[in-house]
This record gives C-alpha cells, structure tokens and sequence, in this order.
C-alpha cells in the first residue's frame, strides 16, 4: 500500500489516540478529586463499608446505562473467552484491589497514597511492553521520564514500608494487570459492558466480604450523611470509570497511564487548598514537571505531524 493510500488510515488512527488522550486526561482529573474525597470519607465510614457501599452503588449506575443504552444486548454474544476475561476485571480490579486501596489510605495520608498508585505508569507500561506489543518512541520516553522523576525524586516523601504502603502498592499491581486485561477485551466488548462487570462482580463479591466480616449491619445502619458521602464519592467513581475505559479504548495503555499521573497535580492542588496541607518546594517541582509532561504529550500529538507515536498501536 503507497503512503498516501495509508494516510487516511494513519490520521484515523492519529484521531482516535487524540481523544483518547482528551478522556484519560478527564479522567486525571476526576482521579486526583476522587482520591481527595476519598482520604475524607474513610474518616466518617469504615473501609470496607464504604468500598462496598460505593462501589454497589456505581453497579447500579452502569447497569442502568447499559439498560438505556441497549449494550445490554451484547451480553447474549459473548464468548467464553470474554466472560472470562470480564470476571478477571471484576475480581482484580473491581474488587480487592478497592478493599486494599481504601484500607491503606486509612493508615497513609492521601498525598502518599496517590504517589504510590501513579506508579501505574510504570508497571502498565511494562507489562504493555510484553502483552500489547506497545513501543513508547523518543517523545513518549521524555514524558516517562519526566513524570518518573516528579513522582520519585522531586515529590519523594520518607516512606515507611508499612501495612498501608503495602495496601495500596497490592491494589496498584492488581489494577496493573486488570489495565492490560481490559485493553485486549474492550476491542470486542464495550466499554460500558466492561464498567457494569467490573464494578457489579465487584460489588456482588465485596457484599459477600461484608456478610463474613460481620460489616454487613455497618452497611445496613449507614445514616443520611454517610449515605450522601457514598453518593457523592460513587458519583465521582463512576465518571472517573467510564472515561478511564473510554480514554483506554482509543489510545494505547502506556500513553492513557502516563496522562492519568496529572492526577497528582489536582491532588496538590486540593490538599493545599482545602485540606490546610502546606505544599513544599518538591511538591510544586513535581507538580511543573508533570505539567510539562503532560504539556509535551498534548502538543506533539495535537499540533505536530508526526507518525502514530507508538510503533505497533493495539486500540
């Protein structure tokens, strides 16, 4: 095929990556705020109950848009190899991975815990490498290296390997591989489908957690201001979902990943101004650096013409 026969089919492709950068980026922006809120709710309700609760609570959300929607129908046309494929998402990425992360951030401040969750970046693109065959080119290393360094040079903090530390590094891992799973299953199934069997397997398993726990009566006894703190954070939850899956549908897994660490400039940004958190000069350093990552990556894929950025594109 000539090159110009090709380049339609290149700036399809170009378009495509573009949006999904647009959506992982929305997302960013909604994890910074969930993983705020969340530091808050978990000081009114107890981990689990809220996982749980939060976490049902989106189920139902993305179960009445596949309703409205119609995706519902796609279920009739799975494949054994897709049901299989979505239940691994729901139990690693809609379930345990939620209980530890919560769990941790109980025992580790906020700013600690979306450091150690942004490492997301490293390990997708990792396991991106050997499962999606995605090359990260010159411009891309830039941007990887620079937010490397926000996250661990500049914005490094005194890190005791603790209960909560190891939480939310388990929950990172499981959400790792539950991103690279997810990537190869949205080819053929829609994004929705996949938000409503994360999140409901999650859900239906963290109740059966919440029975054998004997947090099941927390849950049920849960007051108004509780049931409003649920509703708010599962709000945020489930936009934060759907465009994490949506961005992830368009754009390679490395690339979405790397966006999604802008995450960490919001939560700055939230902790210094409303959480009297008092932002030092290694907080406002990795703040510019990730700016100017995400900057990078937003220029060279919207106003330079260039080939696709990643050498073998799996979207």
């Amino acid at each position: 095929m000539s090159e110009s026969a090709s380049l339609p089919k290149i700036n399809q492709k170009m378009k495509q990556i573009n949006k999904g950068i647009l959506l992982a980026f929305t997302a960013s922006v909604i994890s910074g705020i969930a993983i705020f809120y969340s530091k808050l709710s978990v000081a009114q309700i107890p981990p689990l109950v809220l996982t749980t609760g939060r976490n049902t609570y989106v189920a139902v959300l993305f179960l009445f848009l596949i309703l409205f929607s119609g995706k519902i129908k796609e279920v009739k046309k799975l494949t054994r190899g897709q049901v299989i494929r979505l239940t691994l998402i729901g139990l690693i990425g809609g379930a345990v991975p939620f209980y530890l992360f919560f769990s941790g951030l109980s025992y580790i401040s906020a700013i600690q815990a979306n450091l150690i969750q942004k490492s997301l970046f490293i390990w997708v693109s990792l396991l991106a490498l050997i499962f999606l065959k995605e090359k990260l080119n010159k411009v891309y290393l830039v941007a990887f290296i620079l937010i490397a360094a926000a996250n661990f040079y500049f914005a490094k903090i005194d890190f005791s390997i603790g209960k909560g530390e190891l939480m939310v590094l388990a929950a990172t891992l499981l959400w790792s591989f539950e991103t690279v799973i997810a990537k190869k299953t949205i080819k053929h199934v829609s994004t929705e489908l996949v938000g409503f069997f994360r999140m409901g397997i999650g859900s239906v398993l963290l109740l059966v957690t919440s029975f054998a726990t004997g947090n099941i009566s927390t849950l049920l006894a849960i007051n108004a201001s509780q049931m409003i703190i649920i509703f708010v954070g599962g709000t945020i939850l489930f936009f934060y979902v759907f465009s994490w899956y949506k961005g992830l549908k368009y754009a390679p897994a490395s690339l979405v990943t790397l966006i999604l660490t802008f995450a960490v400039v919001v939560g700055n940004v939230l902790n210094g101004s409303f959480a009297g958190v008092k932002l030092m000069p290694k907080d406002i350093y990795s703040s510019i650096l990730t700016i100017l990552a995400v900057v990078i990556l937003f220029v060279f894929n919207f106003c330079v013409k260039l080939k696709p950025q990643i050498s073998k594109i799996k979207t």
